[in-house]
C-alpha cells in the first residue's frame, strides 16, 4: 500500500491592542507548526472496512485501497449471480471497526443504497439497553444500517439508534445485504456496478 503523506503549515497570529501596551506586549505572533496526514486503505484508516472472519467474506476484496463487493462471476464463490424473482440475504460479508477516538454512529443514507438492495448488520457493537444481544438466523436481517433518513439534527432517525453506534475500538460485525430481484422487489441490475458510501459521525456531532 503506498502511503503518501501531506505536510501544511498552519500560522498562528495574535495581535496586542494599543491601549494595552506594556513590557510584555508585542504586536503580532507568526509560528509556523507542522501537521501529517497519512491516507490508508480501507483496511488500515481510522474506519476500518473489512472482510468479515466468515466464508462469505470470499465476496468482498479489496481493490486498490477500497473495500469491493462482487456479487457475480469475479469473485471465488463459484455461483455467477442472483437468483432472478428471489429474495437472496447474504450475511456476514464485511466488519466495521471504529479506531479514532470517538463514539461514532456508522450508517448508509437510505437514497445511496440501490432500489430492491438492503444492507444490514447481525452483531452491532451496541444494542440499546434491556435488548439483549441480537442473534443471526436464517429469517429476518437483524439491524438495518440505511434504514430511513440519517438527518444530523438530532438522534439519529432510525428505528433503533444505539444498534448503528459503533464505540471507539468495536466492530460492527457480521454485515451483509439481502437483494429482492423479480416480482419480489425493484432490484435493477443496470443500476450496478455502484458506489455506496458508509458515513461515520461522531456521536457528540448528533
Amino acid at each position: 500500500m503506498e502511503r503518501r503523506k501531506y505536510i501544511a503549515g498552519l500560522g498562528a497570529l495574535a495581535t496586542g491592542s494599543a491601549a494595552a501596551v506594556g513590557t510584555g506586549a508585542f504586536t503580532s505572533v507568526s509560528a509556523d507548526r507542522s501537521v501529517s496526514v497519512a491516507l490508508e486503505g480501507d483496511d488500515d484508516a481510522l474506519l476500518q472496512i473489512q472482510p468479515s472472519d466468515g466464508p462469505n467474506a470470499d465476496y468482498a476484496t479489496q481493490s486498490g485501497n477500497t473495500l469491493e463487493i462482487n456479487i457475480d462471476d469475479t469473485n471465488s464463490v463459484g455461483g455467477d449471480g442472483l437468483n432472478d424473482d428471489a429474495r437472496t440475504i447474504i450475511r456476514d460479508v464485511f466488519k466495521i471497526t471504529n479506531r479514532g477516538t470517538q463514539d461514532v454512529y456508522v450508517f448508509i443514507e437510505n437514497e445511496d443504497i440501490p432500489a430492491g438492495v438492503g444492507v444490514f448488520a447481525d452483531f452491532p457493537a451496541n444494542v440499546e439497553s434491556g435488548a439483549g444481544n441480537p442473534s443471526a438466523g436464517p429469517s429476518e436481517p437483524t439491524t438495518g444500517i440505511g434504514e430511513g433518513s440519517q438527518n444530523k439534527t438530532g438522534a439519529p432517525d432510525h428505528p433503533k439508534p444505539e444498534r448503528i453506534k459503533v464505540p471507539t475500538g468495536e466492530t460492527m460485525d457480521e454485515i451483509g445485504f439481502s437483494f429482492n430481484t423479480g416480482s419480489r422487489g425493484s432490484f435493477d441490475p443496470s443500476d450496478f456496478p455502484v458506489d455506496i458510501p458508509i458515513q461515520a459521525v461522531a456521536v457528540s456531532s448528533y
